[in-house]
């Protein structure tokens, strides 16, 4: 395995923790269930959208390797289809979710990989 899909697997096992954590405020927590429903619904498109990075930066590896002569894209307009469904279910529905954190959860993935990468390299020069 690579260094590119266990960082990966790492933030999936983060982002189920996150979700799992979320999900017990969100029993517990009954005054703040529109927040917490806001956040789970953003970090989820956050998660989408670096499983299908992944997927396409790995196409994009193989067609480097197979020196193809088709262009591969890394599908930005498709991760910001997925960012904007997640934005239009909290606008659709504002009784169910929050906009404000629908938009703070979009951004949950970068940090869990920063935090991460940051862990590893410390660990790494000791």
């Amino acid at each position: 395995m690579d260094e590119f899909s266990a960082t990966l697997k790492t933030v999936q096992n983060v982002f189920l923790f996150f979700l799992s954590f979320c999900l017990a405020a969100w029993a517990i927590l009954v005054d703040y269930r529109l927040y917490i429903a806001g956040l789970m619904l953003g970090a989820l498109a956050s998660m989408i959208n670096a499983r299908f990075l992944a997927w396409k930066i790995n196409k994009l590896g193989a067609a480097a390797i197979e020196q193809k002569g088709r262009k591969v894209t890394l599908g930005f307009l498709t991760r910001a289809a997925i960012a904007a469904v997640a934005g239009l279910v909290a606008v659709r529905y504002p009784q169910h979710f929050a906009l404000p954190t629908t938009i703070a959860g979009y951004f949950f993935t970068q940090l869990a990989t920063l935090v991460l990468g940051i862990v590893s390299i410390r660990k790494s020069q000791k």
